[in-house]
């Protein structure tokens, strides 16, 4: 019992070198999966590599592809104050010839999300779609910062 007892307080005072290593399996985090969360959780999985968390554009991605990603928190304060949802969701479509984000790194996110969704008729593809760039689009509001 002593000695359990030993082994226990040390664990404790030396956490990183248990006599067994711990494995944490973690699930990954399939396409599936990721087209269904919320949009700050979207906006997580999908956007913050090159946009960072926080919306700033300072993203390890962006810097790793040589881009630079805008900062999205700026959007308002860039527009008088007023947030352009039908242009920044025409943005994340990334499907419209004049759209400035033809021609980059970044994703067609209405394609994406369209052939994800292969068992559905385009109709209701297309409307899938539409709703996940819409959730996106609010998340993106949320993190406007104030004028």
């Amino acid at each position: 019992m002593k000695r359990v007892f030993c082994i226990f307080l040390l664990l404790l005072i030396f956490p990183g070198t248990g006599i067994a290593e711990i494995v944490v399996k973690e699930e990954p985090l399939t396409w599936d999966k990721t087209a269904r969360l919320p949009g700050d959780q979207l906006y997580q999985n999908l956007c913050a590599a090159c946009h960072d968390s926080d919306g700033s554009g300072n993203g390890l991605a962006s810097a790793a592809l040589g881009i630079t990603a805008p900062d999205l928190t700026l959007i308002a304060a860039n527009n008088g104050g007023d947030f352009p949802y039908i242009e920044i969701e025409r943005l994340i479509s990334n499907s419209d010839s004049r759209n400035p984000h033809q021609n980059t790194s970044m994703p067609a996110w209405e394609q994406q999300f369209m052939y994800f969704r292969t068992g559905l008729s385009s109709f209701q593809r297309e409307a899938y779609a539409r709703n996940r760039i819409r959730e996106l689009s609010n998340y993106i509001e949320t993190i406007q910062l104030p004028n």
